[in-house]
């Protein structure tokens, strides 16, 4: 999967009728007349909260969303490696969302703060279109947006399995083992450290998977990461070459929230 944006006019004009319909003078439904009765309003159902999904923000930055039928979110910038993680509710074609945003380890956001409290809502259409608006409040009381116009990318309707992720992966040279049973095991001889976890199936309909990783015996520069736990939501991309697992996790060193994005290729 590449991190692009691939929206078409059908999706602009989709859109548009997905926000009127939502909007221009309705009761959130659709309406028919029926000569005897007047005017019917169905409502419509609610959107399914599932996908991975994939465009730009309002900025050019390229934006991958992963979100689970249960309403777990995670936002993510591949290119900055800026992550948010929450959650998402879905009334008919409406999202409301609220995350938490954080800079990947080591770093910190643009004005120095270590994480932003970002709400905000959007329009849905299930297996289609995602739009979201949120409004970011960092610690020290700086605002930005996050913005963005996504598509569903139908990756998500692979089926997911321990079976299908197990397997050995690259990182940057280090080998990463997925077992039969979903634990995760690294080694890293040049700082000591011992990665070790559990890939976990959410729903085996879809192409999302519950990842946690913990650190221990890092030495040197890298100590702090000692028992330091990230977790989050992973895919399995078969339509890399080679195929590829993305991990998007957060956790706690030194008392800060941190992002580490996976990118795995198969070995």
């Amino acid at each position: 999967m590449k991190y692009q944006r691939m929206k078409s006019d059908a999706h602009v004009v989709a859109a548009i009728v997905i926000l009127c319909l939502a909007g221009c003078g309705g009761g959130g439904g659709v309406g028919d007349f029926d000569l005897a009765g007047g005017l019917n309003i169905t409502p419509f159902p609610d959107q399914a909260f599932g996908g991975i999904w994939t465009g730009t923000d309002d900025n050019g930055l390229e934006i991958l969303a992963l979100t689970t039928e249960t309403g777990r979110l995670h936002w993510i910038a591949p290119e900055t490696g800026e992550q948010g993680f929450g959650t998402g509710t879905v009334s008919a074609l409406s999202i409301d969302v609220e995350y938490t945003y954080v800079a990947p380890l080591g770093f910190t956001l643009e004005d120095g703060s270590t994480s932003a409290s970002c709400a905000g809502g959007g329009i849905i259409s299930e297996r289609v279109s995602l739009w979201v608006n949120a409004l970011c409040t960092t610690e020290s009381g700086s605002t930005f947006n996050n913005t963005a116009t996504l598509d569903y990318d139908a990756l998500y309707d692979r089926d997911s399995s321990l079976a299908l992720v197990a397997g050995n992966y690259d990182d940057f040279g280090l080998v990463v083992n997925v077992t039969a049973s979903g634990e995760v095991f690294e080694q890293d001889p040049a700082t000591g450290c011992v990665v070790n976890g559990q890939i976990d199936i959410i729903d085996s309909r879809f192409n999302a998977y519950d990842v946690s990783i913990t650190y221990s015996n890092c030495e040197g520069a890298v100590a702090n990461l000692n028992g330091a736990t990230f977790s989050g939501l992973g895919i399995l991309d078969n339509s890399a070459v080679p195929e590829t697992a993305i991990f998007a996790l957060t956790g706690v060193v030194d008392n800060v929230i941190y992002s580490v994005i996976y990118e795995l290729p198969r070995l």
